[in-house]
């Protein structure tokens, strides 16, 4: 989903030393018939954008000192339009430089802000057709020259930067090798892959310094349409001290979310303090994920830009970002439109695999959509490159003469969830700071810190595999800690007493939580208070079954017992708690909870999903290959799709073709029987592959799949497309396979129903996207665990 817009001040702060800190604004740019021309201030440039006198009607360039403008004939012309096409979603360098008021420009610093601009294929709710994010890289430098980025006397000082635009002001800032050199290279790209232009006309670009007018058309933009914030940093201080925040994240097989609650002390006010935890895709920064997003992980460097001539400027640590993968929609998109078929470069959800700690067989790789070749880039880059060895083991827990920085990637699948929560950590980190969260939240000027790490689990979960996954979650932090220079990078960080070298405290981590009781809690805490307005004894007394004897000594009315069912996409957990009114009345009344039960099976919604690959999509594929005429179409399906064990190109393109071909089918099956409507007897899906497809398989997976059918095809057949095969589904069928226990997930909702109707509960809480589904639901319905007007079906709740 696109990014909420902001209505930012004439000034926003940024929090020094939070990472890379976003702005974003949406336009619709508007063309000037006079706009877009251009003459060189020499022969070798730097390029000088005219302005144009609506009294005399010609271009001028601004006077000397005050003087009167000069009338100049343009010697080149380039539209806003077209500009903005050919820099669309390129990171460029962008002049946010210190002034003092009203717009007096000092040195620098040239090297701390980037731009991207991305033209929207619809226009947004406001009507804007294009978005432009500004990032900016809120590091103070210590070891640094001020000209290249803010340092510790501007935080001092209360120094204000802003955008330069006009030719005066960005003169000096656009005739810097490095800057000309980026800029050069975009416009190079642009010219030769996207446009095709001959040699000749591209050397000509160059020499009247087309790709420097794109750049002055954009900052034009900046200037007169948009009205961009000056900034200034802040820190926390007596007068502001920082806003402490707690993170609880819920880490699924499937999907991944977290809420973040601001501590306002005596301001608090309910649960209004919170924010959904929001991941930013780094490849289209103008995308939020879903708050629910998939939990699958792929390798990509995070780039704002071009890495070498930043270096080249002489800094070597603009940009940094704390993690080399990629989660949600956009490890979904790398996956899908992966182009290399060497190693692997992600996995579905580390969490699955915590305990594989044996090292990878082949070298991990960086997912990329726009390879030249299928041989991608090693999954290995700064910073954490040099705070990790090959396996994926943190140096820091390594005695010193082991300590060697990753050279092949190696890394076990276990050390996978690492890397995810290293991103998660890192996007965190961003929002808690960001100017929009603290302007949402209230105390705009106050910094905030992470200050406990709250992870909900599953029941099943063995305790092993917690300490693991604790494991893993205090290396991310040690990590990412040290990755943002918060603490000294060969410095232990196992012990209390080391982590107090960080410059930013060190958050706890708590694991006490498992997930059925979590959706529990929102639902007593919603019930209570803004249902029966914190009148806890009614809403006790309401709901408490007339047919359940109480406990000796338990006064009627004044005990609830809960049951919940929470099918995710790995798990299946349920949890029942006696919850007890203690005597306090009013809102002075106490609940204390009471753990019954609980329970867990490693049978979930992928389950699901794979009976309906198994039972629909693939029984309808090997229909259509025999009526083309393949003899043995069952062989051919499981040459193409089948597990040889064996780890190589083949084994790639089977998981690709799983990926982005079966997986999404199946997805397309469930989403149409949970959309369908209960009460018609009829209903079904009626279609073909290629219309249940929203992004079609890349070439590489469709020419694995079109070689073995062609081959396995009579001599003069027609040529197979699997786009047009059929797929007929009676959605009644399925719901009768489902209770008749065709289904994985049938038994084990048996069994935790069993165990629900054992202990006569009130009320029965049915959670997680696979209860959405009509025929799970007819199964619970069926088996009664409680009557059926106390289940509460959490996806309408």
């Amino acid at each position: 989903m696109l990014v909420n817009l902001c209505d930012y001040k004439q000034s926003v702060t940024l929090i020094a030393n939070s990472g890379v800190q976003f702005l974003d604004f949406g336009l619709t740019p508007q063309e000037s018939a006079h706009y877009g021309r251009f003459v060189r201030k020499t022969a070798n440039g730097p390029l000088l954008r005219l302005d144009f006198d609506l009294t005399s009607g010609r271009y001028t360039l601004p006077g000397r000192a005050g003087g009167q403008p000069e009338v100049v004939k343009p010697e080149s012309t380039q539209t806003l339009h077209y500009s903005l096409d050919v820099l669309d979603g390129i990171w460029l360098p962008l002049p946010f430089l210190r002034f003092n008021p009203p717009r007096t420009f000092i040195d620098g610093p040239d090297n701390w802000a980037r731009i991207q601009v991305r033209k929207l294929s619809e226009p947004d709710s406001a009507g804007n057709t294009h978005r432009i994010t500004l990032a900016f890289d809120s590091q103070l430098a210590k070891n640094m020259p001020a000209a290249l980025a803010p340092c510790e006397n501007d935080l001092l000082n209360g120094t204000r930067f802003a955008l330069a635009w006009r030719d005066e002001e960005v003169a000096d800032f656009l005739d810097q090798t490095w800057i000309d050199g980026w800029l050069r290279e975009s416009f190079l790209q642009y010219a030769s892959q996207v446009e095709n232009r001959p040699e000749q006309a591209i050397q000509q670009a160059l020499r009247s310094f087309e790709y420097q007018a794109h750049w002055l058309n954009l900052l034009t933009l900046l200037g007169e349409q948009l009205t961009v914030p000056e900034v200034k940093f802040v820190t926390h201080t007596l007068s502001t001290p920082a806003i402490p925040v707690d993170l609880i994240l819920d880490v699924g097989n499937t999907h991944t979310c977290g809420v973040l609650i601001e501590d306002h002390g005596d301001a608090n006010d309910g649960l209004r303090q919170t924010a959904e935890l929001q991941v930013r895709s780094l490849s289209e920064p103008q995308y939020l994920n879903d708050p629910l997003f998939t939990s699958r992980v792929e390798f990509s460097e995070a780039r704002f830009g071009k890495q070498h001539f930043s270096v080249e400027s002489g800094r070597d640590d603009a940009f940094v970002w704390p993690s080399i993968v990629r989660v949600g929609d956009e490890a979904r998109a790398l996956a899908m439109q992966r182009v290399g078929t060497e190693g692997s470069s992600g996995i579905s959800s580390p969490r699955r695999y915590l305990w594989d700690e044996t090292p990878a067989l082949q070298d991990w790789r960086f997912s990329q959509i726009h390879g030249k070749t299928q041989r991608e880039p090693l999954a290995t880059a700064f910073p954490l490159m040099n705070l990790m060895n090959d396996d994926g083991q943190p140096l820091f827990r390594l005695p010193h003469e082991e300590r060697l920085p990753v050279f092949s990637p190696q890394y076990s699948r276990s050390t996978l969830m690492t890397h995810m929560l290293c991103e998660i950590l890192a996007q965190a980190l961003g929002q808690i700071n960001s100017v929009a969260t603290r302007l949402r939240l209230g105390f705009p000027a106050s910094p905030r810190q992470l200050r406990t790490l709250i992870l909900t689990l599953p029941s099943a979960m063995p305790k092993q595999e917690r300490e693991i996954f604790r494991q893993r979650m205090f290396e991310a932090l040690a990590l990412v800690w040290k990755a943002m220079g918060w603490h000294p990078q060969d410095e232990d960080f196992t012990t209390p007493k080391q982590r107090e070298k960080s410059v930013v405290p060190v958050p706890e981590i708590q694991m006490e939580w498992d997930e059925a009781s979590c959706g529990q809690l929102v639902w007593l805490y919603n019930e209570a208070i803004s249902h029966y307005a914190g009148r806890t004894e009614s809403f006790f007394n309401a709901l408490a079954r007339p047919d359940r004897q109480p406990e000796p000594g338990v006064v009627p009315g004044r005990a609830l017992r809960v049951a919940s069912i929470d099918i995710g996409g790995g798990t299946t957990d349920m949890a029942i708690v006696h919850y007890q009114l203690d005597d306090g009345v009013g809102a002075n009344v106490k609940i204390t909870p009471h753990l019954l039960f609980r329970e867990g099976f490693k049978v979930a919604g992928d389950d699901l999903l794979l009976d309906i690959i198994q039972r629909c999509v693939l029984p309808s594929l090997q229909t259509a290959l025999q009526r083309a005429g393949v003899t043995d179409a069952a062989a051919l399906l499981a040459t193409l799709f089948g597990d040889s064990g064996r780890i190589d190109t083949q084994a790639i393109l089977r998981q690709q073709t799983a990926l982005q071909l079966f997986m999404p089918l199946g997805h397309a099956v469930l989403s149409a029987w949970e959309q369908s409507d209960i009460n018609d007897p009829f209903a079904g899906l009626h279609a073909t592959f290629g219309d249940l497809l929203i992004r079609r398989p890349t070439s590489n997976v469709m020419n694995y799949i079109q070689q073995a059918i062609d081959h396995a095809l009579p001599s003069g057949s027609p040529t197979f497309d699997i786009f047009n095969v059929p797929l007929q589904i009676q959605f009644s069928q399925l719901q009768e396979a489902l209770l008749a226990g065709q289904f994985t997930l049938t038994t084990p909702l048996h069994a935790v129903c069993e165990a629900i109707s054992h202990y006569h509960c009130d009320i029965l809480l049915v959670t997680g996207r696979p209860t959405c589904l009509p025929g799970v639901q007819a199964l619970i319905r069926h088996l009664q665990p409680v009557p059926v007007n106390r289940i509460v079906w959490m996806d309408k709740y």
